[in-house]
């Protein structure tokens, strides 16, 4: 597994052609022509409440009104990450659309970088299902631009879709970058997506688009382990430690702060028990009686959520404990590949 970040260029943020999102004195705004942001407003409300993220919103007045322009406060119709984070920027480079993507599905808890190669392993079963075409995508449903080249696709951009008009999306691992909705057209736009609709279907088969655009439908992290009562417990702890592990990473990489003696010691141990836990699958009856395609999805997301912990700590300067974890990560990442090859 490759351990080099590689940011993705800031690229401008456009709003939604004729609705404007911000932030103001912590609220959620809406602006532009009244009936344009009326039309929204129920979009973002669906969102809200079928991601179980809020309780959406109905029958708005407009805050301020001239002429056929309005502004709405609709705070209430948008989900709470989108309340903290429109407009935000991170402190240090590193969260990136893949890792919002990930977070706004509940598959990953915090915010920081993630790899192309770790958005490409959620993509797929058991979390994820690609969209068929001609299913009829969801608000909340997972939108990957993809390069295309010679029938081999690579990851490009993630983000999450609401409706064909609009998507929360954060362009890039810039930390000048920030979270925002913005018009859906404008992020194909950017990341070179051609109107052609054999681009922007829910699966990749055109041979002629350099980039297009597929969906997926994905179910939390907690909603799979609580469908999974064979997993062993031991394996749940582990995801324990490398979340909190990622909350104190993110708590840095969002508000600046120095990790404290506490949360340098909670990186430590949990790189070190994952290692552990590496050392000890073959012969952990608990976890050798699970199917394989089970140990495997176990097993290596947790190579990647240690991965993604040691990533954000170079991009955060923390040099030396980020060494330190990517030292145990590649150890924990070969015995998984090792245990992998002999099974």
């Amino acid at each position: 597994m490759k351990m080099l970040v590689v940011l993705i260029a800031l690229v401008p943020q456009i709003s939604f052609a004729k609705v404007s999102f911000g932030k103001h004195e912590n609220k959620v705004m809406a602006y532009g022509d009244c009936n344009d942001v009326k039309e929204v407003i129920p979009t973002l409300s669906q969102w809200t409440i079928s991601s179980q993220a809020g309780k959406g919103c109905e029958n708005l007045s407009p805050t301020r009104q001239f002429d056929d322009v309005c502004s709405y406060d609709v705070t209430t119709c948008v989900p709470e990450h989108v309340v903290k984070y429109q407009d935000a920027n991170p402190n240090s480079h590193g969260p990136n659309c893949w890792n919002l993507s990930l977070v706004m599905k509940g598959i990953l808890p915090h915010l920081r970088y993630t790899n192309p190669e770790e958005m490409a392993f959620y993509m797929a079963p058991p979390l994820c299902r690609q969209l068929k075409d001609g299913e009829a995508r969801q608000a909340g449903d997972i939108g990957a631009i993809r390069n295309v080249n010679k029938g081999t696709t690579s990851e490009s951009h993630g983000f999450i879709y609401i409706s064909e008009k609009l998507s929360y999306s954060k362009n890039g691992a810039d930390k000048r970058s920030p979270y925002a909705l913005q018009s859906l057209d404008t992020v194909l736009k950017i990341y070179g997506v051609p109107k052609d609709s054999e681009c922007r279907k829910n699966e990749i088969t055109g041979t002629n688009c350099k980039a297009a655009v597929s969906y997926f439908r994905c179910q939390s992290l907690d909603s799979y382990m609580e469908s999974h009562k064979e997993i062993p417990e031991k394996a749940k702890k582990f995801f324990a430690e490398a979340k909190k592990a990622e909350g104190c990473v993110s708590e840095q990489t969002m508000g600046g702060k120095a990790l404290s003696a506490e949360a340098i010691q909670n990186i430590t141990d949990a790189a070190l028990s994952l290692t552990i836990f590496a050392n000890q699958l073959k012969q952990d009856p608990e976890f050798t009686k699970l199917p394989k395609d089970e140990q495997s999805f176990i097993a290596k997301a947790l190579v990647y959520r240690l991965h993604g912990v040691s990533n954000q700590l170079y991009l955060n300067e923390e040099k030396f404990l980020g060494d330190s974890t990517n030292l145990l990560t590649r150890s924990f990442a070969e015995k998984i590949n090792a245990n992998e090859a002999t099974r």
